[in-house]
């Protein structure tokens, strides 16, 4: 019976192959041609396993499917490639724009017509649903609703569905009548005011048990890059660094809010056995013994007991990102301090800093919410063999060195590790040269570009 019979037959049957076809040819003929139909079909080894559980939803057969057919195992690339979903779930969301004082006085100052000075840029998005179940019932001190939904004109010139805060359009409307200029005051004022109402969502998701608590850190709302809605493309190139607001850490991901996270990555290293191995600065090379992982304690609201870097934290609007890995290291792991500010003077370790070269992610919750942009700033430390990480604040339950072949085999098939953190991980190895899987030049070229993605913006 050949591969292209196997379509007719299920078509003929009028009902799910899986329940009629097995008792039809017999099971070991049924799972050999199911195979062959998957593999020669679907390339993908992610489309094979959900073909395979849509088919085959908590049966015998979804059990011969895991147990009997020859699968695909998912490469590296489509492991990464997976975490980022912003094109499947874009059609959700609606993009959250501010009011930009500051692009609007460029095309103030060039000369142009008010009505077109006007400038707004991105800083978010929220998913439609939960626009209208939860963020438009939000309400400030007092008593007037915090977000409403506008429509705008965008580069292409159509008029697009936004949210916006309400104190936003007064403000705009104030900059149209009065123009603000460079009053720091009035700016400032607003800056407060925008962080202000921001907290009243956090207080009504608290209420409503969106969120079972306030975050002790507050995120900063910048303008996404190249986001600014004028027609000078430079407009927004020098923008971004600018914070427009503050917002909850733990309200951010329902705003589409950048989420910035620092992480450290203790390893250990041997010396490798022939002693004329040199590398290019004439020093003696070093092979990688294995990398400290931090098991995430079962009280996190998110991914509990999942395996993290030595060192993960969120960036808080108010430290460097070297200050607060320092503050990290310390606080997770009970690194010392001068480990990291005077690594260079201390025998065994060694500091190496890789924040210029950011992981991107847009990443989301498994039920499609949630949706942000992820940005992961990595540092590595060597520290000494006889040194073992400590839990201090209780954010981890325990520590585990993994070897190099066991972080490249969980990367590739396990589900220990937190899910963005695979590309997080994966970036130290590639660094370090200790991934064997992958050796073709342009295939790690992908795998560079699968975790630095453009950003969607929704508009």
């Amino acid at each position: 019976m050949g591969t292209d019979f196997f379509p007719l037959v299920c078509s003929c049957i009028e009902l799910p192959f899986s329940s009629s076809l097995p008792s039809l040819i017999g099971p070991e003929k049924y799972s050999k041609l199911l195979s062959s139909y998957i593999s020669k079909n679907m390339k993908s080894s992610k489309d094979q396993r959900d073909y395979c559980s849509s088919q085959f939803p908590d049966s015998r057969f979804h059990r011969a499917a895991d147990e009997k057919l020859e699968l695909k195992s998912p490469t590296l690339l489509e492991r990464i490639q997976e975490l980022d979903r912003s094109t499947e779930l874009a059609h959700r969301y609606t993009p959250f724009l501010l009011f930009d004082v500051f692009s609007s006085k460029l095309f103030h100052d060039r000369g142009d017509d008010s009505k077109h000075f006007l400038s707004y840029v991105v800083v978010g998005h929220a998913e439609n649903s939960f626009i209208h179940s939860r963020l438009i019932y939000c309400k400030n001190e007092c008593g007037d609703f915090v977000f409403v939904m506008d429509k705008l004109m965008d580069k292409t010139g159509k008029l697009k569905q936004v949210l916006r805060l309400k104190s936003d359009i007064k403000f705009e409307k104030q900059h149209t009548t009065t123009y603000l200029d460079n009053n720091y005051c009035e700016n400032r004022r607003h800056f407060e005011r925008r962080t202000k109402e921001l907290e009243c969502v956090t207080d009504h998701l608290l209420s409503t048990g969106v969120i079972s608590r306030k975050h002790l850190d507050a995120y900063p709302v910048t303008a996404f890059m190249d986001s600014t809605l004028t027609n000078d493309t430079n407009c927004g190139s020098n923008r971004n660094s600018e914070v427009l607001a503050l917002i909850n850490r733990s309200t951010a991901p329902f705003l589409g809010i950048d989420s910035v996270g620092v992480h450290l990555h203790c390893y250990v290293t041997r010396q490798q056995d022939s002693s004329i191995i040199h590398d290019k600065n004439c020093q003696r090379k070093t092979k990688i013994e294995g990398l400290w992982l931090a098991r995430r304690a079962p009280t996190k609201s998110h991914h509990p007991n999942c395996w993290d870097p030595t060192v993960a934290g969120g960036q808080p609007a108010k430290l460097t990102l070297l200050h607060n890995i320092i503050k990290e290291a310390h606080e997770e792991a009970g690194v010392p301090s001068e480990w990291i500010t005077n690594s260079n003077s201390i025998p065994g370790i060694n500091f190496l800093d890789y924040s210029q070269d950011p992981l991107k992610i847009t990443t989301a919750k498994s039920d499609g919410t949630c949706m942000k942009q992820s940005l992961y700033y990595s540092f590595d430390l060597e520290v000494p063999s006889d040194w073992t990480p400590t839990p201090v604040d209780g954010e981890v339950s325990e520590f585990k060195l993994y070897s190099m072949n066991e972080l490249e085999r969980e990367l590739l098939s396990g589900n220990a590790v937190r899910p963005a953190m695979r590309a997080v991980l994966l970036d130290f190895m590639m660094r370090h040269g200790e991934l064997t899987s992958v050796n073709d030049k342009t295939d790690l070229e992908d795998l560079k570009i699968a975790m630095r993605r453009n950003r969607l913006i929704l508009w």
